[in-house]
């Protein structure tokens, strides 16, 4: 057996080309509306690049970083706390459009769930990987990984973000089952979590709009069936090629935020459906090489933890793009390193860091 000493360049190209990608989109979308508002077109393009940078240099120090120090306990519960207190913070914040997620840091906002969703990465992977190791049984964790994923995904419910609370418990999900968890806890689980996640959806009147949305977007197109109506017009509007670059005309005060949510809408009016599918084929690249490098990691943390990083970037991105696309009722779930958002950039880079960094160390066969 050898190891590799470099970090996987394909990845690398992948998660560079999304994120410069995302820049050019956000400024498409962005500049009309950021212009008419604030008076400066590149406001949220300078903030994205701003986020960008920063992002980049958290990857680096990932990267560089063994990443046995990552599974050190102090590191792993302290990253998790630390991300946990932040998210209760925030509810004690005065909310922003009905809602407690961010902490002002002075010129930009700082969204302690995406933060969260990194360090319940670690955590996981800590905790499959101790129960595998030593007890030879990763159903061990099942406790364990199911209380701190559940508990996260408390917190930010009450903020209220029920979209970021499922990419917890379907983070959690994805680890058990590459764990090798039996089918039937995943059957108790479901039944445990569809009275909650019905008691949820009816509790609050915004969520049962999105729902009947959802189920009968036609019946109020200009109401609660707005966003979603909106977003599949600019989709359907783009056809094969698109209408160029920056001719987008559902970014111009028809379809909300488009910079944010639903910027793949965006792309498949100005790109069409070729531009689409290559943006969902670069995805396809970032899944492909993380799993490579969870399967050839030197032992089962790395192998814990490049799975999550890499479950935690697509997770979000197909439940985004689900919703995009009407698949799924509208949820506040940004496209990883392409929709505007600078927490959410940064988390993504370091949890594209984690995947760079345990690809240094693939374990490969030598040739004959």
């Amino acid at each position: 057996m050898a190891r590799k000493l470099a970090s996987d360049k394909v990845l690398f190209i992948a998660l560079v080309a999304l994120s410069l990608f995302g820049c050019v989109m956000i400024y498409s979308a962005s500049a009309v509306s950021a212009g008419e508002t604030s008076g400066n077109p590149y406001r949220y393009l300078i903030k994205q690049i701003a986020a960008l940078a920063l992002g980049g240099l958290a990857a680096f120090a990932v990267y560089r970083t063994d990443y046995r120090r990552f599974a050190k306990p102090w590191v792993v519960y302290g990253a998790y706390g630390l991300s946990l207190a932040l998210a209760v913070f925030a509810l004690f914040r005065p909310p922003i459009n009905g809602a407690r997620r961010w902490i002002p840091l002075g010129v930009t906002m700082l969204q302690p769930g995406e933060l969260l969703k990194v360090a319940l990465v670690l955590l996981l992977a800590h905790q499959l990987a101790r129960k595998s190791e030593k007890a030879g049984d990763p159903e061990r964790a099942l406790l364990p990984a199911a209380f701190f994923s559940c508990l996260a995904a408390a917190v930010v419910v009450v903020q209220p973000d029920l979209g970021t609370a499922a990419c917890y418990i379907v983070l959690c999900a994805v680890l058990l089952w590459l764990a090798g968890a039996r089918a039937r806890w995943f059957g108790f689980a479901l039944l445990g979590l569809l009275p909650v996640l019905a008691a949820l959806l009816l509790s609050a009147d915004y969520r049962r709009a999105r729902l009947l949305a959802f189920l009968h977007p036609e019946a109020d197109p200009l109401g609660r069936g707005f966003q979603a109506a909106q977003s599949l017009i600019a989709v359907g509007a783009g056809g094969w090629f698109g209408n160029g670059l920056g001719g987008s005309r559902q970014k111009l005060f028809f379809l909300p935020f488009p910079h944010t949510d639903f910027i793949f809408a965006i792309v498949g009016e100005e790109l069409g459906f070729v531009g689409a599918v290559a943006l969902v084929a670069c995805f396809g690249v970032v899944a492909w090489r993380g799993l490579r490098a969870a399967r050839r990691a030197p032992d089962a943390f790395a192998a814990f933890l490049a799975a999550g990083a890499t479950a935690m970037i697509v997770v979000q991105a197909a439940i985004n793009l689900s919703v995009v696309l009407a698949l799924m009722p509208t949820k506040g779930i940004p496209l990883p390193f392409v929709s505007y958002g600078g927490s959410s950039l940064i988390a993504s880079w370091i949890a594209g860091g984690l995947i760079l960094n345990v690809s240094q160390h693939e374990v490969v066969q030598r040739e004959p």
